[in-house]
């Protein structure tokens, strides 16, 4: 007969990060892990039931070291940002730190079961159930659970997800599991290793405990519900979507183009599900005869949007000046429900989730973007289209470039360039090359810049190559 222990969640969080994993990575332990369980009943022992026998102990947890099943409600992988005085702020200057808090939300009837192939005699059994009872938490302390050592799964769980040990790293997965490592003890139990600390060990040059091991397990993967989008009516067209972006770690700007290509390439993936041929696709950018759209820049502009100036992307703002149709309105939708990043084995942001915050017309862009203005600035690098031929000075070959590309715009004026100047940092690190077409040798030169105009000119204003991509963004300086 195995052994069920019910870890339930009055809380209905989970939170736990793996070991070797560093708490900002956002990862959670899901579902915890044979070393974290005989940990969590080793500490529970010493501090709240130490009248029992330690041989009875010692022997449970012997018993429990092979790998469990696990019996798991559906569930998702979210995170909160929490940002706190870091240890320059003693110094009188403004300066925080940012740690992030992940943890997974159990639905149905939040409990987590685990089942151990083994029979217990009457003393483990008894000790088990003690123990269980004393449990205040697993994990983090935020993981708040009442256990219970229970003789049978309720009927409700009969269609839950299982998590269960794997052979080999190739080993076929069956629809909606993947693959995760956890960290269990490898036989014989070792009682002295379980009970190292984190500190001890890393202070010896390891990353795992020694007498341990990592098993893989074909575990549910999580569920990722989406808001449904209300499409508008047509006679409202939507110029503007921003999705918000969330995941371990957000992309830094100057990782801009590539993030902003793998949008592009996951909403062209999604439409061409649904259109033989993507022709005539603002999204995509091509005319109804499948050429490319470059004399207007109608269709649709991938804009990076860093709201709280950490330098990390949190939005992207798909901006399109003619207008985006029903159809390609609801390849965005069907994209909040997907996950976004590039490709395995090429630099870049991954794991990302994409939200709809907001839709409509103009008004949606950022105040800076759009204003009128006499003076704007870069946001990101200015890339240009042409090439420079030798001996022609720098701020006339970019004047020359920057009023063609007005003349592209039919949402521009005819600029009046008073004056333009080119500004140092650190464009070079922006990424200028997308990684399905082009390779890093590919780069073109590019420069920030200021243009001053003779009378208030209206925004957006992107311009150059890769402008739909996310380069060569300006905003209004006054």
């Amino acid at each position: 007969m195995p052994t069920i222990l019910a870890l339930r969640f009055p809380w209905g969080r989970y939170h736990a990060t793996p070991w070797g994993r560093y708490v900002n990575e956002g990862a959670v332990e899901v579902p915890p892990s044979p070393w974290r369980l005989l940990r969590a009943l080793y500490s529970v022992w010493r501090l709240r039931n130490p009248d029992l026998d330690a041989k009875v102990v010692h022997s449970l947890l012997a018993r429990l070291a092979v790998p469990p099943t696990y019996v798991l409600p559906p569930y998702q992988i979210t995170h909160t940002r929490h940002y706190y005085p870091d240890s320059k702020h003693r110094t009188g200057a403004p300066s925080t730190d940012k740690a992030i808090d992940a943890f997974a939300v159990l639905g149905g009837n939040r409990t987590i079961y685990v089942i151990w192939p083994c029979d217990l005699d009457y003393e483990q059994a008894d000790a088990l159930g003690r123990l269980a009872k004393s449990l205040p938490y697993i994990g983090r302390a935020d993981s708040t659970c009442d256990a219970e050592l229970v003789d049978r799964l309720p009927s409700e769980v009969s269609d839950y997800g299982r998590a269960e040990p794997l052979g080999l790293d190739d080993e076929p997965l069956a629809p909606g599991t993947e693959h995760t490592k956890l960290l269990a003890p490898a036989p014989p139990l070792n009682i002295e290793s379980l009970i190292r600390r984190p500190a001890d060990i890393r202070a010896r040059g390891l990353l795992y405990p020694p007498g341990s091991q990592e098993i893989l397990y074909a575990v549910p993967a999580p569920t990722r519900p989406r808001p449904r989008l209300r499409i508008p009516r047509p006679s409202a067209p939507v110029q503007v979507v921003r999705l918000a972006l969330s995941g371990p770690v957000l992309p830094l700007l100057t990782q801009t183009v590539p993030l902003m290509d793998a949008v592009r390439a996951a909403c062209v993936k999604i439409l061409t599900t649904r259109r033989p041929d993507p022709q005539g696709s603002l999204l995509v950018g091509k005319n109804p005869d499948g050429s490319k759209i470059v004399s207007d820049h109608r269709h649709a502009h991938f804009l990076p949007l860093d709201t709280d100036g950490d330098g990390r992307i949190d939005e992207v703002v798909v901006w399109t000046p003619a207008g985006l149709p029903d159809d390609e309105l609801t390849v965005l939708d069907t994209l909040a429900g997907r996950t976004i990043g590039v490709p395995d084995g090429l630099p870049g942001p991954r794991n990302l989730q994409a939200r709809i915050a907001a839709f409509g017309g103009y008004e949606l862009l950022p105040e800076t973007w759009k204003r009128p203005s006499a003076r704007w600035t870069s946001l990101t690098p200015f890339v240009p289209t042409g090439h420079m031929r030798p001996g022609r000075r720098l701020p006339d070959f970019l004047r020359k470039e920057i009023e063609r590309e007005f003349s592209y715009r039919p949402h521009l004026p005819s600029p009046n360039l008073t004056a333009l100047t080119t500004s140092d940092g650190r464009w070079h690190l922006f990424v200028r090359h997308r990684w399905r077409r082009e390779s890093p040798s590919a780069a073109r030169p590019c420069h920030g810049l200021e243009l001053t105009f003779a009378q208030p000119v209206p925004g957006p204003i992107a311009l150059g190559a890769l402008a739909h991509f996310g380069l060569g963004l300006f905003h209004a300086a006054n």
